[in-house]
């Protein structure tokens, strides 16, 4: 079976081009916090932005299945009131949502959203939004008991694919093979989890050089678009001073007869 591929995007035009590539999955993440809006953490980001967002990416990419991630925010709520916060999601246009870690209070939520037949995808490993188990400092996490603990549980709560952040290359690929051999086959997205996983996700800004206040060490420069940016808006404010922008035409017209 093919690879699957996933990008992010918080915007109408990398939604756009995300689909011409036919990218599998576009993911609407709440790392927009980080690389989107300059937040320090994806703590921070709101309900309403990340709708915003969405909307937007839904707009560019009407044929596409889209993930959203539920904020913080929503996360930490009554799972009562975070289970409204996911439904706007689906009812805005999502696929699929996202929810972050296998603690008890998620794994009702999970198990709230699947039983009434909404597609939701788990995500274990280095999980963003638990920034202060991580003293705010990305991680790998080596503990295999742990995580196929936590992967059961999220299979048993039904979710159809789960996310496999900064794990190390050889349990991310057991993990995947015991996923995808149960009864009810769901597959594995890795970040900085290796090649053994049923597909990868990149964020969109880190690939292509837009974001370069740090590159995590797994991702991979297809270009460099901060430097070129840059580049472009010295041209302009060099052609605007120099009187090369805009260039003088001349112009004939002729009188209505």
């Amino acid at each position: 079976m093919a690879k699957i591929s996933m990008l992010t995007a918080y915007d109408f035009n990398t939604a756009r081009a995300l689909e011409e590539a036919q990218i599998d999955y576009i993911l609407v993440g709440d790392s927009l916090a980080n690389v989107f809006l300059g937040y320090k953490t994806t703590q921070e980001v709101s309900l309403e932005e990340m709708m915003i967002c969405f909307k937007a990416v839904r707009r560019g990419a009407p044929k596409t299945k889209i993930v959203a991630d539920l904020p913080y925010v929503s996360v930490i709520k009554p799972n009562s009131e975070a289970y409204k916060d996911a439904l706007a999601f689906y009812e805005a246009g999502a696929n699929i949502v996202k929810i972050e870690n296998a603690e008890p209070k998620s794994l009702e939520l999970i198990k709230m959203l699947t039983d009434e037949g909404y597609q939701v995808m788990g995500h274990i490993g280095y999980t963003p939004q638990s920034v202060e188990k991580f003293n705010g400092k990305p991680s790998y996490v080596k503990d295999r008991e742990l995580l196929f603990s936590e992967a059961n549980k999220l299979y048993e709560a039904g979710v159809m694919a789960m996310v496999l952040e900064m794990v190390p290359d050889e349990i991310a690929e057991e993990l995947t093979e015991s996923l995808e051999s149960k009864s009810r086959e769901i597959f594995t997205i890795g970040i900085g989890a290796g090649q053994g996983t049923s597909g990868q996700v990149l964020v969109t800004d880190d690939l292509l050089g837009r974001f370069n206040l740090f590159k995590p060490r797994f991702v991979k420069r297809y270009a460099e678009q901060y430097q070129d940016m840059t580049r472009a808006f010295q041209d302009y404010k060099s052609e605007v001073q120099e009187l090369k922008f805009p260039e003088q035409q001349s112009l004939s017209f002729s009188k209505n007869k």
